[in-house]
């Protein structure tokens, strides 16, 4: 069962009643800039804003009734309003009003999903540091790799972190744009002086131009961005979840999940939870991309689409994003297991600087890494460890001394560099905006 958590700021901006708040703001602005112009009778927008009131019953009934929402919502706020109401829409066309008022929503609700990723940011910033000098061996292809540290594991999120939130502003950037421009775009009825001090007041820009509707590439770029956010919290907590498992233990969720039939048990449930839900994140890329192609001025085929995938969308990460950091401030982390793992590997991790040191001492490329692979071969199938039979082998002494074979299994020495990318994430030029 799906744990509960603050989800009412997001889910808010869903509702029915939200939208309809939304398409009045929208309305009332429209008013106010064409009564400024002397469009419409002073005191106009006034009195619509004092007296709308939203009644979303009502409003539901009216849909029923007449079959378009928009008409539906203009009626019963003409009703409320009286003889003022009679100004309401004047220029407009539906999609003025409801994809104005959409990028109101959307530049919202990127904004409570960016307040999440700068919590995130500070938590994963906070265990990188705590854990800059941890060793740990690192893994590729599943297999034995060089060791690393899990503070340099922590710190390839955070970076990457750096990147998503760039893609999350620019979308909001990208998305702030409004347009009362009429049936199709060309202002015949709603000038564009007005236009520009209606979205000035809602914080919006025009669109340069615009068909019936605002372009949906603009939408599209909204829920990639969202999908790569929801991309990262799935390779973080896939990395917890390979971390987690029996024969490797080094990490564990802070409430892992145990077992009706076997008691031992503590299953990564969280983390292979999020890994789930990004997929479902992901899949919404691919219908808002298809919904930038409408016939000519514009069509419906968008609509149905976006009333499904953007709240979910949005719902989904905003609960990713808020149970990743909470899976991140559990986590349990096991040091000296970290360790006992590197001593496990029987030095295999370090058989790149074996290899370099026979080259550096005068052996050829090809030989010193048959060399290496078979010794590698050997400390495996015997259980010894690599040291120890590189310290043996007569064509590595002829070229390495004891010395030379113990400085190259060094664990000290291997990790002396990983404080460059933390330099380079915190504090230098390397963390910039085009590198992000």
């Amino acid at each position: 069962m799906i744990e509960r958590y603050a989800l009412s700021p997001m889910k808010d901006l869903w509702t029915l009643e939200a939208q309809y708040t939304r398409w009045l703001e929208v309305e009332v602005a429209a008013l106010a800039a064409l009564e400024e112009l002397g469009r419409v009778p002073a005191g106009v927008s006034e009195g619509v804003r004092k007296k709308a009131k939203i009644d979303v019953q009502k409003i539901q009934g009216l849909e029923k009734e007449v079959g378009h929402d928009l008409v539906a919502f203009l009626w019963a706020l003409e009703e409320e309003i009286g003889t003022e109401g009679r100004w309401l829409h004047f220029g407009l066309t539906s999609s003025d009003v409801k994809d104005t008022a959409l990028s109101l929503i959307l530049r919202d609700a990127l904004e409570i999903i960016l307040r999440k990723t700068r919590a995130l940011k500070a938590t994963l910033a906070s265990l990188s540091l705590a854990y800059k000098e941890t060793p740990i061996l690192g893994r590729t292809h599943g297999q034995w790799a060089e060791p690393t540290t899990f503070g340099h594991k922590l710190l390839v999120w955070y970076d990457e972190l750096l990147r998503v939130e760039a893609r999350l502003q620019r979308a909001q950037h990208t998305i702030s744009v409004g347009k009362l421009s009429g049936a199709v775009g060309t202002h015949a009825y709603f000038p564009p002086e007005a236009e520009e001090k209606a979205l000035r007041s809602l914080g919006l820009k025009p669109c340069a131009v615009a068909s019936q509707v605002i372009s949906r590439d603009r939408h599209a770029e909204v829920v990639f961005a969202l999908a790569s956010c929801a991309s990262f919290v799935e390779k973080v907590a896939l990395e917890v979840r390979n971390l987690s498992r029996a024969e490797v233990g080094e990490l564990e969720e802070g409430r892992p999940e145990g077992s009706s039939a076997m008691p031992h048990k503590r299953n990564p449930i969280l983390s292979e939870r999020l890994c789930g839900l990004a997929r479902l994140a992901r899949a919404a890329v691919g219908p808002l991309l298809e919904s930038n192609a409408l016939w000519h001025e514009r069509d419906m085929s968008h609509s149905s689409v976006e009333r499904i995938i953007l709240p979910q969308v949005f719902l989904l990460v905003d609960y990713m994003l808020d149970r990743v950091d909470k899976l991140l401030r559990e986590l349990q982390v096991f040091p000296d297991r970290m360790r006992e793992r590197l001593s496990e590997a029987l030095g295999l991790p370090f058989s790149e600087g074996l290899l370099l040191a026979l080259v550096q001492a005068g052996m050829a490329r090809r030989e010193a890494h048959v060399l290496v692979a078979d010794l590698s071969r050997e400390a495996i199938q015997r259980g010894v460890p690599l040291c120890e039979l590189a310290r043996q082998n007569p064509r590595v002494r002829a070229y390495l001394s004891e010395e030379e074979i113990k400085a190259v299994f060094d664990l000290n020495a291997m990790l002396k560099r990983v404080a460059v990318s933390f330099d380079r994430v915190f504090h230098s030029r390397y963390n910039s905006c085009c590198d992000h």
